[in-house]
């Protein structure tokens, strides 16, 4: 689109006469070498404008903001607005700026930044540049970035999903975790000593069970099942007694109430494993006396 915005000495023209010319970007090119504009030889002037270009950033001064602004530039990719970009900052500098008393500079990178721009202000090869940059951007880039972006927020979309997906079966499984920590009565922390831990309770809950069976109404039970037993296999009751048919429990039955410290012996007798043993093992002080370590493998809790 262009638009012309003045006449003779720079009046104005009435805000009708000022209508935008609109034309395809595709036939910009064509547009401005109809009008004289560019010339038709402008690619082989662009050409050797690159190759002056290519040989320029080698010879570049080594400065700080030189590098910085090398560094985000690729070569090949060069056009005139990044070359009038280098040129601005070679005379901006103090030790590339220098003019001797004629006005040239006397940097001579500086000198062949100079003599690039004139080359492409030379029958407006920039103007080409830039109808080819369009076309291009046009044609190519924008619906390349166009498709990238939708393949992108697809991908987005289908992220977020799974990541919906991916929090709910981790909800899951952390209630289902809570679940069986709280059947097993522990926090769920450090699940190797709070299991450990929990071997503690043992002593006490046998003494528990033992009081449960020195009952009244478990020993009448007892008798009663002795009877019975008589009864079923037709034998006296002399030769039937709650001693042989529940050995275990008249046995009981028989012994006095145990200690805390005997009833701690007997539960951990099996695993050679004390009381103290435990406990030093929740504190992380011992192997647990037996000099077998159980592999509790990764049972860590869950984040």
């Amino acid at each position: 689109m262009m638009k012309t915005v003045g006449d003779g000495n720079d009046k104005p023209r009435p805000a009708s006469e000022e209508l935008p010319i609109d034309i395809n970007y595709a036939k910009l090119a064509d547009w401005l070498l109809d009008r004289q504009k560019i010339k038709a030889e402008w690619r082989n002037a662009l050409r050797h404008i690159q190759d002056k270009v290519g040989s320029a950033v080698e010879n570049l001064p080594d400065n700080p903001v030189l590098n910085a602004v090398k560094a985000g530039i690729n070569v090949k990719e060069m056009n005139y607005i990044t070359c009038k970009k280098i040129r601005d900052v070679m005379t901006s500098e103090k030790d590339t700026a220098q003019k001797n008393w004629l006005g040239q500079y006397k940097n001579q990178a500086t000198k062949d930044w100079e003599a690039i721009l004139a080359l492409y202000h030379k029958d407006n090869v920039h103007l080409a540049e830039a109808t080819q940059i369009m076309m291009q951007n046009v044609q190519f880039e924008i619906p390349a970035i166009r498709k990238l972006l939708q393949q992108t927020v697809k991908q987005q979309q289908e992220l977020h999903r799974k990541e919906g997906e991916y929090k709910k079966g981790a909800e899951d499984y952390r209630q289902r975790y809570k679940q069986e920590c709280d059947k097993l009565g522990i926090e769920g922390k450090t699940v190797k000593q709070e299991l450990l831990k929990r071997s503690e309770a043992l002593p006490q809950l046998y003494l528990e069970m033992i009081a449960q069976l020195k009952d009244e109404g478990v020993v009448a039970a007892a008798k009663l099942y002795a009877a019975f037993v008589a009864h079923v296999s037709e034998k006296g009751e002399n030769e039937v007694s709650p001693a042989s048919v529940l050995p275990v429990l008249s046995q009981i039955h028989a012994d006095a109430v145990p200690t805390t410290e005997q009833m701690e012996s007997i539960a951990f007798a099996q695993d050679a494993v004390t009381l103290e043993d435990m406990q030093d093992i929740v504190t992380g002080g011992g192997d647990g006396g037996g000099g077998g370590e159980i592999d509790w493998g990764d049972i860590s809790a869950p984040a």
